[in-house]
Protein backbone atom coordinates (compact mmCIF):
# COMPACT_ATOMS: atom_id res chain seq x y z
CA UNK A 1 0.00 0.00 0.00
CA UNK A 2 2.43 3.14 -1.23
CA UNK A 3 1.29 6.13 -0.16
CA UNK A 4 2.51 8.84 -2.34
CA UNK A 5 2.01 12.54 -0.21
CA UNK A 6 3.21 15.85 0.12
CA UNK A 7 6.55 14.46 1.58
CA UNK A 8 7.14 13.57 -2.03
CA UNK A 9 7.16 17.02 -3.22
CA UNK A 10 10.16 17.76 -0.60
CA UNK A 11 13.51 17.21 -1.53
CA UNK A 12 14.40 16.69 2.29
CA UNK A 13 13.11 17.03 5.26
CA UNK A 14 13.16 18.24 9.43
CA UNK A 15 11.70 16.97 12.30
CA UNK A 16 10.07 20.29 13.25
CA UNK A 17 7.51 18.52 16.37
CA UNK A 18 6.03 15.16 17.56
CA UNK A 19 3.31 15.47 19.13
CA UNK A 20 0.95 12.24 20.98
CA UNK A 21 -2.25 13.91 22.47
CA UNK A 22 -5.76 13.27 22.88
CA UNK A 23 -5.18 10.03 21.50
CA UNK A 24 -3.61 11.11 17.63
CA UNK A 25 0.42 11.30 17.01
CA UNK A 26 0.87 14.50 15.10
CA UNK A 27 4.61 14.54 13.01
CA UNK A 28 5.18 18.18 11.78
CA UNK A 29 8.29 17.95 9.38
CA UNK A 30 9.71 20.85 7.95
CA UNK A 31 10.51 20.86 3.88
CA UNK A 32 14.53 21.10 3.54
CA UNK A 33 16.92 22.36 0.66
CA UNK A 34 19.59 21.41 -1.07
CA UNK A 35 22.27 24.05 -1.67
CA UNK A 36 23.40 25.09 -4.96
CA UNK A 37 26.92 25.16 -4.76
CA UNK A 38 28.84 22.56 -3.61
CA UNK A 39 31.60 22.86 -0.40
CA UNK A 40 34.73 21.19 1.19
CA UNK A 41 33.68 19.16 4.21
CA UNK A 42 36.03 19.21 6.71
CA UNK A 43 36.10 16.66 9.91
CA UNK A 44 38.83 16.26 11.99
CA UNK A 45 41.82 16.26 9.42
CA UNK A 46 39.79 14.82 6.86
CA UNK A 47 38.47 16.98 3.61
CA UNK A 48 35.43 15.53 1.51
CA UNK A 49 34.89 17.86 -1.50
CA UNK A 50 32.38 18.42 -3.16
CA UNK A 51 29.22 17.90 -0.67
CA UNK A 52 26.06 20.09 -0.72
CA UNK A 53 24.90 21.69 2.85
CA UNK A 54 20.96 20.84 3.33
CA UNK A 55 18.95 23.08 5.55
CA UNK A 56 15.91 25.24 5.52
CA UNK A 57 14.87 28.75 4.89
CA UNK A 58 11.98 30.93 5.12
CA UNK A 59 10.34 29.25 1.57
CA UNK A 60 10.26 25.87 3.69
CA UNK A 61 6.79 24.47 3.41
CA UNK A 62 5.99 22.67 6.84
CA UNK A 63 3.70 18.62 6.36
CA UNK A 64 1.75 17.28 9.57
CA UNK A 65 1.60 13.51 9.48
CA UNK A 66 -1.12 12.80 11.70
CA UNK A 67 -1.77 9.12 12.98
CA UNK A 68 -5.35 8.92 14.99
CA UNK A 69 -4.94 6.11 17.83
CA UNK A 70 -1.54 4.33 17.31
CA UNK A 71 -0.46 1.56 18.99
CA UNK A 72 2.98 2.31 19.21
CA UNK A 73 5.69 4.81 18.08
CA UNK A 74 9.74 5.75 18.51
CA UNK A 75 12.14 8.29 17.56
CA UNK A 76 15.22 7.19 16.82
CA UNK A 77 18.26 9.89 15.95
CA UNK A 78 18.90 8.83 12.77
CA UNK A 79 22.91 8.41 12.75
CA UNK A 80 22.28 5.26 14.89
CA UNK A 81 19.99 3.43 12.35
CA UNK A 82 19.83 1.56 9.62
CA UNK A 83 18.23 -0.60 7.44
CA UNK A 84 18.33 -4.51 7.77
CA UNK A 85 17.74 -7.59 5.35
CA UNK A 86 14.82 -8.48 7.47
CA UNK A 87 13.06 -5.73 6.74
CA UNK A 88 10.64 -5.47 3.70
CA UNK A 89 9.71 -1.63 2.70
CA UNK A 90 8.00 0.00 0.32
CA UNK A 91 9.93 2.71 0.58
CA UNK A 92 8.89 4.36 -3.44
CA UNK A 93 7.69 6.70 -1.15
CA UNK A 94 8.44 9.35 1.72
CA UNK A 95 5.78 7.97 4.01
CA UNK A 96 7.71 3.90 4.37
CA UNK A 97 5.33 1.68 4.77
CA UNK A 98 7.16 -1.72 6.00
CA UNK A 99 5.23 -5.20 5.63
CA UNK A 100 8.26 -6.89 8.23
CA UNK A 101 10.24 -5.16 10.69
CA UNK A 102 11.78 -6.48 13.77
CA UNK A 103 9.86 -3.36 15.08
CA UNK A 104 6.26 -4.69 14.32
CA UNK A 105 7.34 -8.14 15.53
CA UNK A 106 8.01 -6.83 18.65
CA UNK A 107 4.82 -4.98 18.99
CA UNK A 108 2.74 -7.73 17.95
CA UNK A 109 4.55 -9.60 20.81
CA UNK A 110 3.96 -7.39 23.61
CA UNK A 111 1.42 -5.19 22.83
CA UNK A 112 -0.74 -7.76 20.44
CA UNK A 113 -4.02 -7.15 22.05
CA UNK A 114 -5.33 -4.51 19.08
CA UNK A 115 -6.72 -6.71 16.76
CA UNK A 116 -8.42 -8.87 19.42
CA UNK A 117 -9.97 -5.49 20.48
CA UNK A 118 -11.34 -4.58 16.98
CA UNK A 119 -8.83 -2.39 16.02
CA UNK A 120 -7.51 -4.57 12.97
CA UNK A 121 -3.82 -5.70 12.21
CA UNK A 122 -1.86 -2.79 12.89
CA UNK A 123 0.94 -1.73 10.26
CA UNK A 124 4.64 -0.05 10.15
CA UNK A 125 4.71 3.17 9.01
CA UNK A 126 8.09 5.00 8.94
CA UNK A 127 8.95 8.87 8.41
CA UNK A 128 12.80 9.51 7.77
CA UNK A 129 14.00 12.83 8.38
CA UNK A 130 17.96 14.50 8.57
CA UNK A 131 17.80 13.89 12.01
CA UNK A 132 15.46 11.32 13.64
CA UNK A 133 13.69 8.50 11.83
CA UNK A 134 10.11 8.14 13.59
CA UNK A 135 8.61 4.04 13.71
CA UNK A 136 4.73 4.15 13.86
CA UNK A 137 2.54 0.94 14.05
CA UNK A 138 -1.18 1.98 13.72
CA UNK A 139 -4.28 -0.17 12.42
CA UNK A 140 -5.49 3.62 10.68
CA UNK A 141 -3.84 4.97 7.56
CA UNK A 142 -2.33 8.75 8.42
CA UNK A 143 -3.13 11.69 7.16
CA UNK A 144 -0.78 13.98 5.42
CA UNK A 145 -1.46 17.79 5.32
CA UNK A 146 -0.05 21.33 4.76
CA UNK A 147 0.73 22.39 8.14
CA UNK A 148 -0.11 26.73 8.91
CA UNK A 149 0.41 26.59 12.74
CA UNK A 150 4.02 26.94 12.71
CA UNK A 151 5.22 30.13 14.67
CA UNK A 152 8.25 30.78 13.63
CA UNK A 153 10.36 30.25 10.00
CA UNK A 154 13.63 28.54 9.80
Amino acid sequence: MPMKTLLDEFYTSFLHAAVHAEGELRIIVVEGFREAEPEDLIIGSHVIKGTYNVGTSGKSRHAEVRFNRPIAWQLVDESFTAGNDYEVREDEFALQVLVQSHYLDFVHANHGWFPDMGRGQGKHYRVWTENEVIDVVACEVPTVTPYEGHATNH
